[in-house]
């Protein structure tokens, strides 16, 4: 007795197959916009929403979630004994470091401030030369995650560059935390373009890229059909094919 396989059945189940990805893809990307969606609209709600005082709301202030694209006040001084230069930032291209300084708020706690841009000297060894505001100063940010940019060539790799500059190659609260002994607020606080001590304003919205994902769903979801229509068409060729063989 012959086995008889029909032969159509391995090309449905392919075509099958890759329908259902296509389709699983589309779907998948359409759930990355909706993410996208939910950030952003925390996002503008956290920024739209009323400052937090930094040195009244102890309980908040720890909390980096509930923190993260929230206004902020602060109350306090700089640490003028060190400040740290981000490596590798490149600002309307021209080399330069992110610059992040320790400010103390009024009741103990201290936050990193992320100061802005400054240019890098011409040679590597030269220090740039950053000031801080002295005195009891009230400066205005944002308070951000950690920033994720910065090229890390080692663990703990950290280069004094004399005075109270260190050169890092990324921004990491807990090594700053374990060589300083500082308790830092878990998030960095972005000054605004006019608050004391701030150098050049290079701060942007985070990218949510919310289209991108719908753009390539509805790829995904026009390959998918593809896939049906070219099946159908071949289905139907071969069934005549095979019909008109067996007349």
């Amino acid at each position: 007795m012959r086995l008889h396989i029909n032969p159509l059945l391995l090309p449905s189940l392919a075509a099958l197959a890759v329908f259902l990805l296509f389709l699983r893809l589309g779907f998948w990307q359409l759930d990355r916009a909706e993410e996208k969606l939910a950030l952003q609209t925390g996002y503008h709600n956290h920024i739209n929403a009323a400052p937090v005082d930094l040195g009244r709301a102890a309980q908040q202030r720890y909390q980096a979630a509930r923190m993260h694209w929230r206004r902020c006040i602060l109350e306090g001084y700089y640490d003028p004994h060190r400040t740290y230069l981000l490596d590798n930032q490149v600002y309307r291209g021209q080399v330069g470091y992110q610059v992040f300084s320790r400010f103390m708020l009024q009741d103990g706690a201290s936050v990193l401030v992320d100061r802005g841009w400054a240019a890098a000297p011409e040679t590597r060894s030269e220090a740039p030369q950053i000031d801080a505001a002295a005195g009891r100063l009230i400066l205005t940010g944002v308070a951000k995650p950690v920033p994720v940019t910065g090229i890390e060539l080692a663990p703990d790799v950290t280069e004094n560059m004399g005075g109270n500059l260190v050169r890092v190659q990324r921004i990491d609260l807990a090594q700053v935390a374990a060589q300083t002994g500082w308790t830092l607020l878990p998030y960095v606080v972005r000054l605004d373009p006019d608050a004391a001590g701030a150098l050049v304003w290079n701060g942007t919205e985070p990218g949510f890229n919310r289209e991108r994902h719908l753009g390539y769903a509805f790829q995904w979801f026009a390959l998918a059909a593809t896939v049906l229509v070219i099946y159908v068409v071949l289905y139907r060729k071969k069934r005549r094919a095979t019909n008109t063989a067996g007349s």
